[in-house]
């Protein structure tokens, strides 16, 4: 037993108990109010009461031997939750603190520290002599763990499909970026694998394992990509010479047939799964068919061919047509040409023509021709919702039909409205599905059959979804296009409108009877005219 303080009214004493310290009271007057221990204990920052019933019959009844709770270490240590970070608790007065050395004090931090068990990231840069009695300090800090990185994708860039500019600023609107083409080989995309991370350590030097980073899929087509391992990277490279292409939301390559002379009796016909540029011409009633983009790069153009065909693509031809009414083009999507003469041409998109269009047939969503120098001369078109030149006709008055179905701007916005939310609502059920996916890949080395089985449908469902987003976008695009028309369908005239010349807009007519130019359109079943 250590009496730690006495006086006339009362007692405190210690008494060891299975190693513990306990506080023990003895009240002598039974006339000590309770406040006078109270005023005790701030000199006594070691003593924890945790029994108030004993305290209180303690002063209850005097002369009576209680214990009121316990005797708390001069420097108590705890940690944190994690154990990354150790405190010690500084139960001394402040004049306890003033009178010490500080070393001796740190020393005493110190083994205390090591007694509990904490021996890393000891740091006692807060034990100095300006601390304050009762305070908490932070005196060791564990290390950290630091994840690793996720693993790191990027793929191949895909050219815009936009004009070429010359070197002195000119716009070259045919020498068109339509294929990219790729050499067996070539770089088609790369993965920096995820890295494992560091691990960390408690304050009581536990290991702390770090989070590794996540790990993703390369989306490719196995047909046509291989994969190259390097150190901490997978590259992606051509099987072959082709076509860059993105299908079902995984990169590949194409066939692309490159014919570097021209269509004709050496080459036959061709009619080809894939891209097609020709670097020479296609010659008199030869015809090309492809299921994607065709390019004809010769300068001469193409005369009399038979048919030019891209089912799914654009058809691109660097030279012009001079199709002697035999000519025909067709396109899943858009047709630039330098000019056309004596041809037809349809297309499911755009038709863009650079010089001229003379005595042709021009079908598509929009024909648009250069404000500067595109001419309309004779023949038909026929265009959804917008045709624009610089000239329609010619001073001879050649008879010039143009014809612009037009549409209902309420329904557009309709469509467009159904779209956005069968977009949105694709694009949640592609991300959730994308999330699962991941997850499946994550663990891909230990998938049971039944697993690796669902794996596969749910991969072949996220392609599918992948397929209908780009359609929606696709079809987004278009709408727009619509909408930036001016009224429910236009023709527009940057130079002029020669007589004989004849627009149907939505089917109201206005037939040129003198030379005009502006932007004729339909708005409220009124043909409305304004100056461009």
């Amino acid at each position: 037993m250590t009496t730690i303080f006495e006086d006339n009214n009362l007692c405190v004493f210690l008494k060891e108990i299975n190693g513990k310290s306990e506080v023990w009271l003895i009240v002598k007057n039974h006339s000590t109010p309770l406040n006078y221990f109270d005023s005790i204990c701030r000199d006594f920052p070691r003593i924890k009461i945790s029994n108030f019933i004993s305290l209180k019959k303690a002063f209850d009844e005097a002369n009576v031997s209680v214990c009121i709770g316990e005797y708390k270490p001069k420097y108590l240590v705890s940690t944190s939750k994690d154990e990354m970070l150790a405190y010690i608790d500084i139960n001394m007065t402040q004049s306890e603190i003033e009178s010490c050395n500080i070393n001796k004090i740190k020393t005493e931090i110190i083994e205390a520290l090591n007694e509990a068990g904490i021996n890393e990231g000891i740091d006692l840069d807060e034990i100095s002599e300006d601390m304050e009695s009762y305070a908490r300090l932070t005196v060791a800090k564990g290390i950290e763990p630091v994840s690793g990185k996720d693993a790191k994708i990027t793929y191949f860039q895909l050219s815009e499909k936009k004009p070429t500019i010359k070197s002195d600023g000119k716009v070259d609107n045919y020498e068109m970026n339509l294929i990219d083409k790729i050499e067996r080989g070539g770089w088609l995309g790369e993965k920096t694998l995820p890295t494992l991370g560091q691990p960390g350590k408690t304050v009581f030097g536990k290991t702390v394992i770090a989070k590794p980073g996540r790990d993703y899929m390369l989306k490719f087509d196995a047909k046509s990509v291989d994969e190259v391992f390097e150190e901490g990277k997978i590259i992606l490279v051509a099987k072959f010479d082709g076509a860059v292409k993105f299908e079902h939301g995984k990169i590949g390559v194409h066939n692309h047939l490159v014919i570097d002379e021209n269509v004709g009796y050496s080459t036959g016909n061709i009619d080809f799964d894939g891209y097609v540029t020709i670097h020479g011409v296609v010659e008199d009633l030869f015809s090309v068919r492809a299921t994607k983009d065709i390019f004809i790069k010769g300068k001469m153009g193409i005369g009399a061919v038979g048919t030019i065909h891209s089912i799914n693509g654009d058809v691109s031809i660097l030279g012009g047509v001079n199709g002697k009414k035999k000519a025909k083009l067709i396109a899943g999507r858009n047709v630039y040409v330098k000019y056309v003469n004596e041809a037809e041409i349809e297309a499911k998109g755009e038709i863009n023509i650079g010089l001229y269009a003379y005595e042709s047939i021009l079908k598509g969503d929009k024909v648009i021709l250069s404000p500067d120098k595109g001419k309309v001369v004779g023949g038909e078109i026929h265009a959804k919702h917008l045709v624009s030149a610089n000239t329609f006709g010619n001073s001879m008055e050649k008879a010039t039909k143009i014809q612009v179905k037009g549409f209902d701007r309420n329904k557009v916005n309709e469509e467009l409205d159904v779209i956005k939310v069968n977009f949105n609502e694709t694009i949640a059920k592609a991300n959730r599905l994308k999330r699962e996916l991941e997850i499946l890949e994550l663990n891909q080395d230990n998938l049971s059959e039944k697993d690796e089985f669902t794996y596969k449908g749910m991969l072949l469902t996220y392609e599918n979804l992948i397929d209908d987003i780009n359609k929606l976008n696709y079809d987004f695009k278009k709408l727009e296009e619509f909408l930036r028309t001016k009224g429910e369908g236009e023709v527009k005239i940057f130079g002029s409108a020669y007589p004989k010349t004849v627009l149907d807009i939505k089917n109201l007519q206005k037939v040129i009877n003198k030379t005009m130019s502006g932007s004729f359109y339909v708005k409220d079943n009124s043909l409305h005219l304004t100056q461009t």
